[in-house]
């Protein structure tokens, strides 16, 4: 007689027979499938409603006294939708920002833009000035977009000298064409011209004669055209800008009681002074 202990089938231990051990383990793996799914789904739902705002460009530079545009963009973000207004701070003291339109209104995962105009004065400090922008709706707030703005000084270098058409006599009037040297490589708008007499130079025989002849023996009568006069980059005068001679500035030598024998020959030096922006 055999002794031999008996042998059992492979993966059948303890009674339990192979059939019923592979079912028992696909049981055991659709629970964890539903288990990766239900996770999922979870991440899903914690999404943050919210907004995400951007600045184009990022930096503007203006002269002071005009006014810099932005592109403002504003983006759904987890599903936000609603309206969204929008602030800026940081600013430089002299300027108003405005946003055209005013709100947008953002469905889920859309993007919606605003123009945002940032006025300076003349007054604006010349200097860089960083800013940011937000869009706000209810309680919800967007990131700070960062932006910088550049205000440069708005006067701009010019010279200004002029020629009389003819000699003056007493009670004669004659026209001064203005000459406006623009050094700069871009034209400049000149306002607030004005001449006046700094000095009469009389003739070495005049003053040997102590002949008087002073400012008082003329009159001056300022520039009356239209301004600002455009002037390009280089030397314009009055006449190729097409002033008409009669808005010219005027030099008058008064007929008077007195003797003014001594502006016979006399030299009229004059200033000139004048405001030029960049255009």
């Amino acid at each position: 007689m055999d002794h031999r202990p008996e042998r059992t089938a492979p993966f059948q231990r303890a009674g339990i027979p192979l059939r019923a051990l592979l079912l028992a383990l696909v049981v055991a793996v659709v629970p964890v499938a539903a288990l990766a799914a239900s996770n999922g789904q979870g991440n899903a739902a914690a999404s943050v409603k919210g907004i995400t705002v951007t600045l184009s460009p990022s930096s503007r530079t203006v002269d002071q006294g005009q006014s810099a545009t932005f592109t403002v963009s504003a983006t759904s973000t987890g599903g936000f939708t609603g309206p969204v207004t929008f602030t800026v701070t940081g600013l430089p003291a002299g300027t108003a920002a405005s946003a055209a339109p005013s709100s947008v209104n953002l469905t889920s995962g859309s993007t919606a833009q605003t123009t945002l105009t940032v006025s300076t004065a003349t007054t604006t400090p010349a200097n860089k000035a960083d800013f940011t922008v937000k869009g706000t709706s209810g309680a919800t707030v967007s990131n700070a977009a960062p932006g910088q703005l550049q205000v440069l000084e708005v006067k701009r270098t010019f010279g200004v000298t002029g020629t009389v058409n003819g000699l003056l006599a007493p009670g004669i009037s004659r026209a001064v064409d203005l000459q406006i040297s623009n050094p700069q490589n871009k034209s400049i708008a000149v306002t607030n011209l004005s001449m006046e007499i700094s000095q009469v130079v009389r003739t070495s025989a005049a003053v040997a004669a102590n002949l008087p002849c002073t400012a008082a023996d003329y009159q001056v009568t300022q520039y009356s055209g239209a301004y600002p006069l455009t002037v390009e980059p280089g030397t314009r005068s009055l006449s190729g800008l097409g002033v008409a001679q009669a808005k010219w500035p005027q030099i008058k030598m008064l007929d008077t009681n007195k003797l003014q024998d001594g502006c016979k020959g006399a030299t009229l030096q004059l200033t000139y002074t004048g405001t030029g922006q960049a255009n």
